[in-house]
Order: C-alpha cells, then structure tokens, then sequence
C-alpha cells in the first residue's frame, strides 16, 4: 500500500485545483523572468504563502528549471514540533493538487540509520515550511525525488551530527532547497528593535536588519550569520537549516541574492511584516 502525505497547504497557502494551482505557479515563474544558466547546488527560499512570498521563491526555482537534478534535499525549520537534530517522514509520497511527489526511499533510510535523525511523522502533520516548495518544484523539476529534512533545535553538536548526514547525499545530481523567512518583525512576534513609525522607516531599517544577516549567509559564513543572529535577535525561523547548510556547503562558491522583499511591500502592513529573500549558491566548478 502507498503512503501518501496529502497537501494541507490547498486552497489556502496557494490554489486547491490543479488548473488553478498550474496557472499560479507558472505566473510565478514567468514573472521570475530568464535564468542564470550557471548550474546550481542550493537555492535558498521563503516559505511563505505564495500571494506573499511566491515572487521570491519562483526566483530561485527558475533558476533551477529542468537542471538535471535526479533529487531535491528540502532543509525546513519545524515550527509546531520541539525536537532535536533532523525529523524524517517514513511515507512513499507527498501529494499536491498537481500530482504525487516522490519520496527518495533509499536517501530517507540512509538519513534514518544516523543517530541525530528520526522519524518524527508528527511533525509534518501541519508543518507548511516543507509541503509549500512542493508545486513548484514539480513545474520545474517534475521528475524528482525529494528528501524531506525538518530541522529542529539544533546544538553545535547537533550540527556537525546533520553536517555528516547529508555529506552523502551531496552529489552533482542533487539540489539543497533551504526553506527559511527572514525578520519577523512586530508585536505579533515579540520582535521589536525599532519603532513602527511609518512605512518608509519600517522598510528601511528591516532591509538593513536582513541584509546583515544575507550577507554572512552569501559569504557562506556560519559563525558570523550565527553571532549576527545572536547579537541582533533576527526573528530568522530558518536559522538552523541555514547553519547547517553552510556548515555542510563550507563556503565552496559564494551565494547570489536573487531578490528581497518584505510583507509590507505587498499588503502595506508595516505594524507586523516578514521579510521574504532567495538566494542562488551556484556549484563548484
């Protein structure tokens, strides 16, 4: 018997129907305009649903479109589940309005012999931070296979424990997708370095904020983008999959960011924004 994870994200996060959800989706890339065409081993996306964040991730997926990538890594922060180190679903398949995604079996079983990885089938039960790079990773790479990485609180032990876990799976056939928002800024998440005292100022001082935190994070420096994150409090909720992954990418080719924007760009709010970035990482030459 199949076992398939259904999407919780339909009709809410993007569009329930596949029509719909096909017309959503490859709006998003059209937008994205022409790709580099320097071949990549990570993307960084925003998670968010796709009215807010779409424009940015779909920067990053374009990028990627019909790459040759055999399978897709998804590193996620778990916002509803508290564990340690690397929760993995035992499941054939993700499911979305635009058909089944496969689960790489065999890369999921090799994750789950490491000790800081478990099944944790609980944690994916609400968790939108994975499901929603799910459509558009099936536009632009409808035949991969995905392994599905919800990252937890992560210690510097921790750390090196997932480094060494995905070394293996770090092969010239397969993409890093590294899902994280950047400042959540607001009363609404107990995150307030600077007054709301327009839209201007809000604007201003969030892209300073976040651009300290992308600039350690394109210079593939995990102790400056982890003191920076400690020393400013940067609302970050992708923190430790951003660890880990430089810490597993080593600084091997600098990051590109592709685009930046923030919530308030798109809905005027500026009293309770998220900043939402993509950033390229292209493969070592």
């Amino acid at each position: 018997m199949t076992r398939i994870k259904q999407s919780q994200l339909a009709g809410t996060w993007y569009a329930r129907g596949a029509c719909g959800l096909a017309e959503q989706v490859d709006g998003l890339l059209a937008a994205a305009g022409p790709a580099a065409t320097t071949a990549l081993t990570a993307v960084l996306v925003p998670h968010a649903g796709y009215v807010y964040s779409g424009r940015a991730a779909a920067a990053a997926y374009a990028c990627v479109r019909d790459g040759g990538y055999a399978r897709a890594v998804i590193m996620a922060p778990s916002h509803f589940a508290a564990f340690r180190g690397i929760g993995l679903l035992d499941a054939d398949a993700f499911e979305t309005p635009l058909g089944r995604v496969p689960i790489d079996a065999e890369a999921v079983a090799s994750l789950g012999a490491q000790p800081c990885c478990r099944e944790r089938p609980e944690a994916y039960l609400e968790e939108h931070s994975l499901e929603i790079q799910l459509p558009l990773l099936q536009r632009v790479l409808p035949q991969v296979r995905v392994v599905p990485v919800l990252i937890g609180e992560l210690r510097r032990d921790d750390e090196a424990a997932v480094v060494a876990a995905l070394e293996p799976l770090a092969d010239a056939r397969t993409l890093f997708v590294v899902s994280s928002d950047f400042v959540h800024y607001g009363a609404r998440f107990g995150y307030l370095p600077f007054p709301p005292a327009g839209a201007a100022p809000v604007r201003a001082a969030l892209r300073a904020l976040d651009m300290g935190a992308i600039e350690q994070v394109c210079a593939g420096d995990v102790a400056g983008f982890r003191r920076y994150v400690d020393d400013s409090g940067a609302t970050i909720c992708g923190r430790a999959p951003i660890a880990a992954f430089l810490a597993l990418h080593r600084r091997r080719t600098p990051g590109r960011l592709l685009m930046y924007y923030t919530s308030l760009d798109v809905t005027g709010d500026y009293e309770h924004c998220v900043s939402y970035a993509s950033i390229a990482f292209p493969r070592p030459s």
